[in-house]
């Protein structure tokens, strides 16, 4: 992979992975518009979050979701 990143949730106190992808051969808005999705069907109301890091040692936030304020930047 070129540049491995990650999407994580937070849906309870602690962030894990969904999955690892490469942001150069990855539709990432196709995967942020689905995951987001995913988590309103199941818990719109919640407070579930979502972000897409780097996936290094660091997991650098690139960019995270909430319900409220959808995709912002990091």
């Amino acid at each position: 992979m070129a540049r491995p990143c990650k999407l994580q949730i937070n849906s309870s106190g602690a962030w894990r992975d969904v999955l690892r992808f490469d942001l150069d051969e990855t539709d990432v808005e196709a995967l942020q518009v689905a995951a987001a999705n995913l988590v309103l069907i199941a818990n719109g109301g919640g407070k579930t979050g979502l972000r897409i890091t780097a996936a290094d040692a660091f997991q650098t936030a690139l960019i995270r979701w909430d319900a409220k304020k959808g995709w912002v930047d990091a």
